[in-house]
């Protein structure tokens, strides 16, 4: 590894049930607004989970090609977006790049939902030969990158993940060792998720994790003494991540620079060892120490257990100082992205750090004295230089990143 690279974020491209866009998401995020709704994607009448993040207004064709519309899933359609939007806002022209030193890694854990529902019924309604031709290339987690790919003409060194919850954080994590390893100079990560469908939203109760509400208000509690599970949301997030001398021989502006890194796994997901060693690696690899971290973004996803080892894997780093740490999870505001999720939570964090504003865990009204934490509830002003985000799957996968406003 050339210990003399270092990564930087330099773009920021965002569509979300609390905004599309940048100002939209913050705005809805840092005021602590909810944008969790009444499922209105298909009739979820007898269904007991009737709630979810649900992005309105999304129009395909103000971001996708024409000829990619009706070839691809709305979770490429949100990737595709999302895509364009971040570079647009890095400022930032892949025709200008040697395109083999371009990357993409992106997470998605649950494919192509809608596309695979209406194929479902083409087939059994109407014949094999009614289904979408472009169905086979469609639905499988790794299509948003190939079309991106496609797209944008890159054809640098890339990779796929699907790994539940932290999906979009290990392509975080592996988008920065490619550029530490000199792969690339450029990359594209994040991740995108579209599961709000009749069978989707089947599947996802069917794994015991999303909160058994049907009307949308304060049920996503992560944290909180009477949190109930996940509220499940659609959207994508795709950050430009940058060797810095590239970025700075552009002139681009930097939201904040990856200095921790780490990734563990828990045998035991009730166990929480391996989230331990994921933050103290994470701190110490960014070559600070937990006393000048200012910020915790957690992954608080909402479920009795997996809040509680979150809480007790903070409390064994921090130590003394553990109720002082402002620890919040902005997802209770849109709902869990799962593959798109560690990017989002990204997002906040650098905007934590650009404006000065702590986004709030909404909804947490009753500490649970299990998980003894300074849970941010209402939006705070602080001055914020570093962020340690944490990303953990059902089965105790761990992803811990630290990133800090930029130094000379």
């Amino acid at each position: 590894m050339n210990a003399k690279r270092r990564v930087v974020i330099t773009g920021i491209g965002v569509v979300n049930p609390a905004g599309i866009g940048l100002e939209p998401f913050w705005k809805t995020v840092s005021q602590g607004l909810s944008a969790i709704r009444k499922i209105t994607r298909f009739d979820p009448k007898g269904f007991p989970v009737q709630i979810a993040g649900e992005i309105v207004g999304f129009r395909p064709q103000d971001f996708v090609p024409r000829r990619f519309i009706v070839k691809t899933d709305r979770f490429t359609h949100y990737a595709l977006a999302a895509t364009e939007i971040a570079l647009q806002d890095a400022k930032l022209d892949l025709k200008h790049e040697d395109s083999y030193r371009v990357g993409m890694f992106f997470g998605n854990n649950a494919g192509g939902w809608d596309i695979s529902e209406r194929g479902y019924y083409e087939m059994y309604q109407e014949g094999a030969l009614m289904v979408n031709p472009w169905q086979a290339t469609a639905w499988f987690p790794s299509a948003p990158q190939g079309f991106v790919g496609i797209c944008y003409g890159i054809n640098g060194y890339s990779k796929s993940f699907v790994c539940d919850r932290v999906s979009g954080a290990c392509g975080l994590y592996f988008g920065i060792h490619s550029i530490l390893q000199g792969h690339n100079d450029v990359v594209l990560t994040g991740g995108t998720e579209a599961p709000i469908t009749r069978l989707g939203v089947t599947c996802y109760i069917e794994s015991g994790e999303l909160a058994p509400f049907k009307e949308p208000e304060g049920v996503y509690r992560p944290f909180d003494r009477d949190r109930s599970g996940i509220v499940l949301a659609e959207g994508s997030t795709i950050l430009i991540l940058e060797e810095l001398e590239h970025a700075r021989q552009r002139g681009a502006y930097i939201y904040g620079e990856l200095l921790g890194y780490a990734m563990t796994t828990d045998p035991d997901p009730s166990a929480h060892g391996g989230l331990v060693r994921a933050m103290r690696k994470a701190i110490q690899v960014a070559q600070v120490t937990p006393s000048e971290v200012d910020l915790i973004l957690a992954e608080g996803c909402g479920t009795q257990l997996s809040d509680r080892v979150e809480a007790h894997a903070i409390t064994e780093v921090f130590g003394a100082r553990t109720p002082e740490v402002p620890v919040t999870s902005p997802k209770s505001t849109y709902g869990h992205l799962f593959g798109a999720s560690g990017a989002t939570e990204m997002v906040s964090g650098l905007l934590a750090m650009k404006t000065g504003v702590v986004p709030p865990t909404i909804n947490f009204t009753t500490p649970d004295p299990d998980c003894c934490l300074r849970i941010v509830s209402r939006q705070e002003q602080q001055n914020v230089s570093r962020v340690l985000l944490n990303a953990r799957s059902k089965d105790g996968v761990n992803v811990c990143l630290l990133v800090a406003a930029m130094q000379k």
